[in-house]
């Protein structure tokens, strides 16, 4: 089954020979899909010499897709929330003269993902909520969790990363949420390998602990460019910094004759305040810039399991040859106020 990643266009292409125009059903649904569609679009074609028409469906999908929270990783596969995707069908007619002809069926599992201008149209990310590579943890926190679309007998395979022990975990058929290091591991880390049928390969992750002395490690969850939640450890100095706002008014004395000086002559109303942090990631490979593009295009990101929207707009990708050393900072704003004003 193919994916969509609505965050970015996707197009549903009817042009058949002697059409006058087409209509596309779309239903979506998180669990069977319902007799009745729940959109139809049409439209007549451009001209006779021009039969294309396009629908993006992506609007439609995002409306049925939620990140109400980031759960744990856990020790288990657990069935990925059916609110963070959707299953879609597309039924596509073309219309002749004043008759509709159902031309095909096709079933798809969206995400709340995007991708880039490089890749093309309608481009499919793959299975998997996370890019290959290697990350690390604070070994006293959790690791976090990784999305996997799977197939029949596919198995989630961890070896050990210092003792070679290795476990599986079964996640045939289904959209998981499985741990990025399970709990036997924590201290030493491990690999992580997802296995078709046939024991092939098909995704490998690594995970490897890092303990922090001087710093108090600041956990970022935000929804990558797959449409899954994705944890990421800043390790290193973190500044936090409150602002207020308020708006002030000159007081009327009670007595301008004889006035209480305790009175003041302004005051403010409508006083509340907005907390930020600064944070830092400690040194990164190079390869991590393209970790830090996904953080500063989500539109969803929590902080220590707050949540939280990223105020820098812009950061130099650092490059081995210029940088040694790469560091990036990043500032965060949380998406709330200081005194509750929720009405």
């Amino acid at each position: 089954m193919a994916n969509i990643f609505a965050r970015s266009p996707y197009l549903i292409r009817i042009a058949e020979s002697g059409q006058n125009g087409s209509k596309g059903e779309l239903f979506l649904s998180a669990t069977t899909f319902s007799v009745s569609p729940q959109y139809t679009l049409s439209k007549l074609i451009p001209a006779s010499n021009n039969l294309e028409t396009l629908y993006d469906i992506s609007p439609y999908i995002r409306e049925y897709i939620r990140f109400a929270s980031c759960s744990a990783g856990g020790n288990a596969a657990v069935t990925n929330p059916t609110t963070e995707r959707v299953n879609v069908r597309v039924k596509r007619y073309k219309l002749v003269v004043s008759t509709y002809t159902l031309l095909d069926t096709t079933d798809y599992i969206a995400f709340d993902g995007s991708t880039y201008y490089e890749s093309g149209y309608n481009f499919d990310l793959g299975n998997y909520g996370l890019d290959a590579g290697n990350y690390y943890y604070n070994p006293t926190s959790d690791a976090g969790k990784i999305r996997v679309t799977t197939g029949a007998s596919f198995t989630a395979r961890y070896t050990n990363l210092s003792t070679a022990v290795v476990t599986t975990l079964a996640v045939a058929s289904s959209t998981f949420d499985i741990p990025r290091v399970r709990t036997a591991n924590v201290n030493e880390g491990n690999k992580v390998e997802i296995l078709n049928g046939a024991s092939a390969v098909q995704a490998t992750w690594y995970f490897y602990p890092l303990e922090e002395c001087k710093y108090t490690p600041v956990i970022i969850d935000f929804v990558n460019k797959y449409g899954a939640w994705q944890r990421e450890f800043f390790f290193k100095a973190s500044n936090d910094t409150l602002s207020v706002e308020n708006t002030e008014y000159n007081l009327l004395q009670t007595d301008s004759y004889n006035y209480n000086t305790l009175e003041g002559q302004r005051k403010v109303f409508n006083a509340n305040g907005k907390k930020s942090i600064k944070v830092n990631t400690g040194w990164v490979a190079e390869t991590w810039s393209d970790v830090l593009k996904q953080i500063m295009l989500s539109e969803r990101i929590l902080i220590d399991n707050k949540p939280a929207k990223i105020n820098s707009k812009s950061t130099e990708l650092f490059k081995h040859i210029n940088t040694n050393q790469i560091n990036y900072s990043l500032d965060f704003e949380f998406a709330y106020d200081v005194i509750n004003s929720v009405i």
